[in-house]
């Protein structure tokens, strides 16, 4: 005879067990407080079930399921540091409950923790048992099988926000093997595979969804992704007969209504859209405003495609390392996920940056680059979150941060490393709610951006010495981007001097037009420490100070001619024009002191003797930096 149900699975019990043989949870009988609090939880009523709780609690402090109970409780009245404390207590006492990982996973993801709420559904997956239904907890919401489900679409939907398409396409098609009409796995798995450019098979899993799904909302989005494929594949007329199905069921469709402008602007399919327009015009009630919208969106197609800078985001190089990093922005820029950009001083971080705003949905709104090494504390707090009127000596009216600034676009943080702890507390407010105040204001402020930082640091090893925050670490580090060193890009040496050459020529600064085999191989054997930066710098030296056709041997600095190691001579004569010269030595002295510091922009102010802001404004104004 059955004398007790598992509390954890809702499996009939007997007294000879001790341990229950399905979910293995030890017997626990539930005295009066509990079953009114679990009476109380499944009326809606969390407070009082909270309440309820935490007298059991009291007579049993060291009861898994009582701290398991007060969790639901609080994480259902959305007090979610409460739940996370109750939770993480319950499972050090039995750390097989499967409904306190799945609910762990929800709130880290809720929260934007993406590692952290990829390890809680993945320990829900190893966990995982037969659920009775009816029982508590989770038998309230899941069996099983649909927990199983819910877990892989979350798995999915993490992946794909951290750009790793394969592993999130791998879930997706875990839960159509099972439920082959699951629409949500139907309509990611879809997602994934247009992201991924295998477009026959999206168009296949788009086309099944439909079938399955009823009409409504979500059902003209799948439609229209579906055009979306067509219009990738080429197929314009099936993509425009998509997009208008769409547009007249819901006139307000704003994504069918973009994209059946893109179709038009592209493709510059004049009568083909007037024909359509004639259409709407006769068949719908509401053509004024579906023609006004597909105008507007052209316009915006136009504006997003003339605003491109092509020149400032070319990231030059073919070696496999760099076909990683193209990869890398392609897949990083298909989420808004965080970026942590990694590598040495003059890589290219910023046009990393820059590439992932661009090909993202964000392209045609703001990109905005900050230096957080080149501002005080004070200063950058100023510069990021804006600041009230009064709230310091020379705020003499309120100022719009950054944040604010870059509203639905990019902010790129610059050597985020260098940033003070207390700013890195606020920064995490932004990060986990995209919210934060101004200096000296009381309300917040929400905004929508996406947050790529970078850095030349080692945050792991500025962690341990207390200088970097582990959670804002663990915030940043979403998709990492780890751009290789100069001297490991076999290859891309001769691409770059040729692109640098190309550039000056354009600007009518030069008439070389490329580098003798003698001098290539003297730049091969370089270390080449301030990398792309200081490959720059060193052509538009060259092509300064001297007057030829290619770059020979004789143009080098000394190091690479093996004359000197290290960096340029600080006794090397100046060879300077026979005008200009004030201006010239001045270049010529900032950039041979800066390949000296490896490009290290606080060390070389030190040593000319000036401030890191005056630094960064002589680099501008000679055009120092990685274009």
């Amino acid at each position: 005879m059955a004398l007790f149900v598992c509390r954890e699975c809702g499996n009939s019990l007997d007294l000879e067990f001790r341990f229950c043989p399905v979910c293995g949870a030890a017997h626990e009988s539930a005295d009066k407080a509990t079953e009114d609090g679990i009476e109380a939880f499944e009326q809606g009523e969390y407070g009082k079930a909270l309440q309820l709780f935490k007298t059991v609690i009291k007579k049993q402090p060291f009861s898994a399921f009582a701290l398991r109970d007060a969790g639901h409780a609080a994480f259902h009245l959305q007090d979610f540091n409460t739940a996370l404390e109750y939770y993480e207590k319950a499972m050090r006492i039995l750390p097989s409950l499967l409904d306190a990982h799945f609910n762990i996973g929800l709130i880290h993801m809720k929260r934007g923790h993406v590692n952290d709420a990829m390890f809680s559904f993945m320990e829900t997956l190893q966990h995982i048992h037969p659920v009775t239904p009816g029982s508590y907890y989770l038998g309230l919401f899941h069996s099983a099988e649909s927990l199983t489900f819910q877990c892989r679409l979350n798995l999915g939907m993490l992946f794909k926000e951290r750009g790793e398409l394969e592993k999130a396409l791998e879930q997706y098609q875990l839960v159509i093997v099972s439920n082959p009409k699951n629409i949500l796995a139907l309509g990611s798995l879809g997602d994934c595979l247009m992201a991924l450019e295998r477009f026959e098979e999206a168009i296949r899993v788009y086309k099944k969804a439909l079938k399955t799904i009823p009409e409504g909302e979500e059902r003209l989005n799948i439609q229209s992704d579906l055009g979306v494929c067509f219009f990738k594949q080429g197929e314009m007329e099936k993509a425009i007969s998509e997009f208008k199905d769409v547009i007249k069921k819901n006139p307000d469709h704003v994504n069918a209504i973009y994209n059946l402008g893109q179709v038009y602007f592209h493709e510059g399919l004049t009568g083909r859209m007037k024909e359509d327009y004639e259409e709407f015009v006769r068949s719908s009630k509401n053509a004024a405003s579906i023609l006004f919208s597909l105008s507007k969106s052209m316009v915006s197609v136009a504006a997003a495609q003339k605003s491109k800078p092509v020149e400032e985001t070319t990231l030059v190089g073919t070696s496999p390392s760099m076909q990683r990093i193209h990869d890398l922005i392609k897949r990083a820029a298909s989420s808004d996920a965080t970026v942590l950009v990694l590598g040495e001083n003059g890589t290219g971080k910023e046009l990393v940056a820059r590439a992932i705003h661009l090909q993202s949905g964000r392209h045609d709104r703001p990109f905005i680059p900050i230096a957080c090494s080149a501002l005080s504390e004070s200063l950058l707090e100023s510069e990021l979150f804006g600041h009230e009127k009064g709230s310091f000596t020379g705020a003499t009216g309120q100022k719009i941060g950054k944040f604010e600034a870059a509203h639905q676009g990019t902010v790129f943080l610059d050597e985020i490393g260098e940033i003070s702890l207390s700013t890195q507390v606020k920064l995490l407010r932004v990060l986990q709610e995209r919210e934060f105040e101004r200096v000296g204001g009381n309300e917040p402020v929400k905004v929508d951006i996406r947050v790529i930082a970078a850095t030349n640091r080692d945050l792991k090893k500025a962690i341990q010495e207390g200088k970097f925050r582990e959670d804002l670490y663990y915030r940043l580090n979403v998709i990492v981007v780890e751009i290789p060193p100069l001297r490991e890009r076999e290859g891309d040496l001769t691409l770059l001097i040729k692109y640098f050459l190309d550039q000056m020529k354009s600007k009518k600064t030069s008439r070389f037009e490329g580098i003798s085999e003698p001098a290539l191989q003297m730049m091969k054997q370089y270390r080449w420490p301030g990398n792309v930066r200081e490959l720059e710098n060193v052509v538009e030296r060259i092509v300064t100070l001297n007057d030829d056709r290619f770059i020979k041997p004789e143009h080098l600095p000394l190091e690479m001619t093996g004359q000197k190691a290290g960096g340029f001579s600080a006794r090397s004569p100046l060879v300077l024009p026979k005008e200009g010269v004030l201006k010239s030595g001045e270049k010529e002295l900032i950039l041979r002191v800066l390949t000296e510091a490896h490009f290290n922009k606080k060390q070389a102010a030190s040593r000319l003797g000036i401030s890191r802001p005056t630094l960064y404004q002589k680099i501008r104004k000679y055009g120092l930096g990685v274009k």
